[in-house]
């Protein structure tokens, strides 16, 4: 009798030992039971392979299982804002895309040839961008500014519309005699200690419409500092005072005229400047 309790339980035991066995982890990381010839638990389910998002510099293409790709479409027309020096804001339409967008890039052509100037964010459809000044010893050049959207797996979109911007040189070699612009400009000053306001005009006096336009004149007192204007982008360096246009008054026909003004500081005098130039040349 004894005997058959001992064999019991070893049987027992070894019964309670197989079913004691921790679980291992495999390998390839799924989870199987410690006990040969047992099944192993259900393999997990492989999670989605992330999207592939292609830079916009990567010249590759999608793999040839892909089905053909659609383009995204064309940009908006871009418009120019502020131009300062030679840093342009730059704001255009959004493009759509199935596959997703990867960026926008901005294009100058320059005698035929496409430049690349900026890159932005999918998501991003204006910014600041900079373009060359013009050769030293020219007073200014046009830039013709383009955007084109580019999906994430690589395909362009046709180019937007062209936008052409005025850039001025900072440095220009001073001509013996000055040129004369077919333009007037009338400044009428009020002022009080201390303060003051300007309204100031312009007038086309030519035959043909002037198509953007850059206002400059100097300060003839040091103490004379502008704070703040209306109806045109206001800067002042040192005591060189510059108006450029907005987007509703950058074109002035022949005969119209363009109202602008300002206000300003000063230090007890405040003289009317006496030599106003309309995009470098001088007016009467």
């Amino acid at each position: 009798m004894k005997g058959r309790w001992a064999v019991s339980w070893a049987v027992a035991a070894l019964a309670g030992a197989v079913f004691l066995v921790p679980a291992v982890g495999s390998a390839s990381g799924e989870v199987t039971s410690g006990v040969a010839g047992m099944d192993t638990l259900p393999p997990r389910t492989p999670g989605p392979t992330p999207s592939l998002l292609w830079p916009c510099h990567d010249p590759r293409t999608p793999p040839p299982s892909r089905p053909p790709l659609t383009p995204p479409t064309a940009p908006g027309t871009p418009q120019a804002g502020t131009v300062a020096n030679n840093m342009v804001h730059l704001r255009w339409g959004a493009s759509t895309d199935a596959d997703g967008l990867a960026c926008y890039q901005v294009y100058e052509e320059r005698n035929g040839v496409r430049i690349k100037v900026a890159t932005f964010g999918p998501g991003v459809t204006e910014g600041y961008l900079y373009v060359d000044y013009p050769p030293y010893g020219t007073a200014t050049r046009v830039a013709r500014l383009y955007v084109v959207a580019v999906d994430r797996w690589g395909a362009d979109s046709p180019p937007s519309e062209t936008v052409e911007v005025t850039v001025y040189n900072d440095v220009v070699t001073p001509s013996p005699t000055p040129t004369r612009g077919a333009c007037q400009v009338t400044y009428d000053s009020h002022w009080w200690p201390g303060g003051m306001t300007a309204s100031v005009s312009i007038k086309n006096t030519g035959a043909t419409a002037i198509a953007g336009w850059r206002l400059t004149f100097t300060y003839p007192d040091p103490g004379q500092r502008l704070t703040s204007g209306w109806s045109a982008n206001w800067t002042q360096t040192g005591s060189v005072v510059t108006a450029t246009p907005l987007s509703w008054n950058q074109n002035i026909a022949p005969g119209a005229t363009v109202a602008i003004g300002f206000r300003g500081t000063h230090e007890g005098a405040n003289p009317t400047p006496s030599v106003f130039q309309l995009n470098g040349a001088t007016c009467g």
